[in-house]
């Protein structure tokens, strides 16, 4: 587990730049989507983690961005009530 979380924490400034590029791309500009970055479901690499509004905006999105997993979830638009 001590060497998982080395080697996550060696690669987060890369992850993080890797982020900012995916974020100008797929992100910005379009209301319906939110990405972070998350830990793959493997837990041995980061992953950007997005939810969108619908599937079709999931299906705009590649499922890597680089060497980093792309990890779409359909939530529906977020409602305050």
């Amino acid at each position: 587990m001590d060497h998982r979380r080395e080697k996550l924490l060696a690669s987060k400034s890369a992850a993080m730049k890797a982020k900012a590029a995916f974020m100008a791309q797929y992100i910005e500009g379009h209301a319906d989507r939110a990405a972070g970055l998350g830990v793959s479901k493997s837990g041995e690499a980061w992953a950007f983690v997005v939810f969108v509004h619908t599937p079709d905006a999931a299906a705009e999105l590649p499922d890597h961005f680089g060497a980093f997993d792309v990890e779409v979830q359909v939530t529906g638009p977020a409602r305050a009530y």
